[in-house]
């Protein structure tokens, strides 16, 4: 027999997105039931992110919201969090002769939101991080700010508050209905039928299948699979203190990136692979391809894996962020889009979302950033269709 609730909210996916946003809305007394499809929460994208905080990562709203985010990550609320959520890791961009001009003009450019960043020449370059090879290095962007972020930390927050605030959280309850029910929306999700006022779309990947059963036209995102990897390198490298760092080229923008990690040094291949929503796995290829990237870029002669994962990063077709009521569909909130974004925003974005859900307005230090709700909004022709370029 199914258990029946009423509340104000059901949040649909319980990733960083959802239980951030039901953290939110739950602190401000909204009551609030999140649905979870798998038995444990953040089991798809979450999970699996490379875990930074770069404030010059992504387009202005996307930076302009992680930057409203950081005072929340360096100090969080202490009842619900019991160690640092971040740690220093810098980041830094690097490029051959072809690219000095380019990184020239994006270092100042960057410095407008972010006056810490820097533009390093090769010998400064080879300084922070040892492993390069100096034939092919020319130029870096530099961001000094830039932090490690314990993703689980984070995640735990938001649903120790959630739940603390009287939040429900339901697991192994994949949506199987979501339809009108006069002014409001019914849920239907495993053995629950949930009555509520907005329903918060934050399902990743298939917030078009959610959309789709809720006959609310989908925006059409795209999800794409990344994956990542853990290589063991030589015990004369020391990797604790590098930065972040991204390798990039004019054909290729973002080629391979790597940082420290427990067990040697976490590498990427940046890749984009278009994919179905699926619990994502890493192709062998793909590996490889990384692999032969950072040894043509660093002397670190990389030969083996001691673990690798990947996950899929969904993005709309201009590769911005979605939070905002469905034009054809009242009570029906998307928040979608995050692609690479979704940790590093969490804070910000999450509040955004509970104050738009409930005002239709933004929280006025995010305002005052230049942020407006149009910028998030559902409504926006180019959200659709081709996606365009980008890592």
């Amino acid at each position: 027999m199914a258990t029946r609730a009423s509340v104000d909210a059901v949040i649909v996916g319980g990733g960083m997105a959802g239980v951030s946003v039901g953290y939110f809305l739950a602190d401000s007394g909204a009551s609030v039931a999140l649905v979870e499809a798998e038995p444990t929460l953040a089991f798809h994208t979450t999970g699996r992110s490379a875990a930074q905080y770069l404030e010059n990562y992504g387009d202005d709203v996307v930076r302009r919201l992680t930057a409203a985010g950081r005072p929340f990550f360096a100090e969080p609320p202490e009842q619900f969090c019991d160690s640092e959520l971040w740690s220093p890791r810098p980041m830094m961009r690097v490029g051959g002769p072809e690219l000095v001009e380019t990184f020239h003009a994006e270092a100042a450019a960057a410095q407008v939101l972010v006056p810490s960043t820097e533009f390093l020449d090769a010998a400064t370059a080879l300084q922070r991080h040892p492993a390069l090879r100096p034939e092919l290095v020319a130029a870096a962007i530099y961001e000094p700010d830039a932090m490690d972020l314990d993703v689980a930390g984070l995640h735990q927050l938001f649903v120790r508050g959630l739940r603390h605030h009287g939040g429900a959280i339901h697991v192994s309850s994949p949506v199987v209905a979501v339809e009108p029910s006069g002014s409001r929306w019914r849920v239907t999700a495993g053995d629950l039928v949930i009555e509520c006022g907005v329903v918060v779309n934050a399902s990743g990947a298939w917030g078009d299948r959610v959309a789709t059963m809720a006959g609310v036209e989908p925006i059409g995102l795209h999800a794409l699979r990344r994956t990542a990897f853990v290589a063991r390198i030589s015990d004369q490298f020391d990797p604790s203190t590098w930065p972040l760092t991204d390798f990039e080229s004019p054909e290729h923008g973002m080629e391979v990136y790597c940082k420290p990690e427990s067990g040697g040094l976490l590498v990427s291949p940046a890749d984009e692979t278009p994919s179905d929503p699926c619990d994502a796995r890493p192709e062998e290829l793909d590996i490889a391809l990384a692999i032969d990237r950072i040894n043509t870029w660093t002397t670190l002669d990389v030969r083996s894996v001691s673990s690798s994962w990947a996950g899929l990063r969904t993005f709309t077709a201009n590769r911005s962020l979605v939070a905002g009521f469905a034009p054809d569909a009242p009570g029906f909130f998307w928040l979608v889009g995050q692609g690479g974004y979704g940790i590093q925003t969490a804070p910000g974005l999450g509040r955004a979302s509970s104050e738009l859900i409930q005002s239709g307005s933004l929280p006025s230090d995010i305002a005052d950033r230049g942020v407006t709700p149009g910028d998030l909004s559902a409504d926006r022709p180019d959200l659709s269709g081709d996606l365009i370029a980008g890592h």
